[in-house]
C-alpha cells in the first residue's frame, strides 16, 4: 500500500489501484524548485507536466503592452502544464513559475504519454480531473467579460479566499485584470460596507 500525495489526488477522482499507481509512480521524477524559478517561458517546448505536491505555482502570459496576465495558481494536489506545446511540441506563449519555494513531481512527453496510452486509471483521471478545471476557466472567461472590477474581486473572494492568504496582491490584481492601485481601491471599498 502506497501513502502518497500523489496516490490521494489520483484516488480521489477515480478507482485508481495499487497495481496501476506501481506502474505510475515510476514515470515520475522529483524536482524542488526556488521561489522565483521558471519551468518554462514564452517559446520554450513545455515538455512536462507537473503535480504540486507542497508549494504554488502560477501560469501566465505576458500582453502586447508588457502586462503579465495571470490565468491561474495551482497550489497542493493540483497540476501545471501547457498541453498544447507538450503533444504537438509547439512553441507555448505561457510562463509558469513558482511564488514559493515548491516540492514537485515531474512527468516528461515520454512518460506521459506512455501513461495516457497504457495505464487506462490514469487516462480516466485526467478526463475526469480535466472537465472542472475546463469549466472553471470558460466561466471565469465569461464572467470576465461583463463583471466589473469589484464584481470580479467579489467572486474571487467568495470563490478563491485561501488564495489571499498565500499570493501577493499584485499577482491577485494580474488574476483578476487589474491594476494593483485598482485592486487596493477595490478592497478598501469593500472594508468599509462590512
Amino acid at each position: 500500500m502506497y501513502n502518497s500525495i500523489l496516490l490521494t489526488e489520483l484516488s480521489r477522482v477515480t478507482d485508481y489501484s495499487d497495481s496501476d499507481f506501481a506502474k505510475t509512480l515510476p514515470l515520475f521524477e522529483p524536482l524542488q524548485v526556488k521561489k522565483g524559478e521558471h519551468l518554462f517561458r514564452t517559446g520554450d517546448i513545455a515538455d512536462k507536466v507537473y503535480f504540486v505536491e507542497k508549494g504554488c505555482l502560477r501560469q501566465y502570459y505576458i500582453n502586447n503592452s508588457g502586462d503579465e496576465r495571470n490565468i491561474y495558481f495551482q497550489l497542493e494536489n493540483g497540476w501545471c502544464s501547457e498541453l498544447v506545446s507538450l503533444l504537438y511540441n509547439k512553441p507555448t506563449d505561457l510562463n509558469l513559475q513558482a511564488l514559493e519555494a515548491s516540492k514537485l513531481l515531474v512527468i516528461n512527453q515520454k512518460n506521459w504519454i506512455y501513461a495516457v496510452t497504457h495505464i487506462p486509471s490514469f487516462t480516466m483521471y485526467f478526463i475526469k480531473a480535466q472537465q472542472p478545471h475546463n469549466y472553471k476557466l470558460k466561466r471565469r472567461l465569461a464572467e470576465a467579460t461583463v463583471e466589473t472590477p469589484e464584481e470580479k474581486y467579489t467572486r474571487f473572494v467568495k470563490e478563491e479566499a485561501h488564495l489571499l492568504q498565500r499570493i501577493p496582491l499584485f499577482q491577485i490584481a494580474a488574476y483578476l485584470g487589474m491594476t494593483p492601485e485598482t485592486l487596493s481601491r477595490i478592497r478598501k471599498r469593500t472594508a468599509k460596507k462590512k
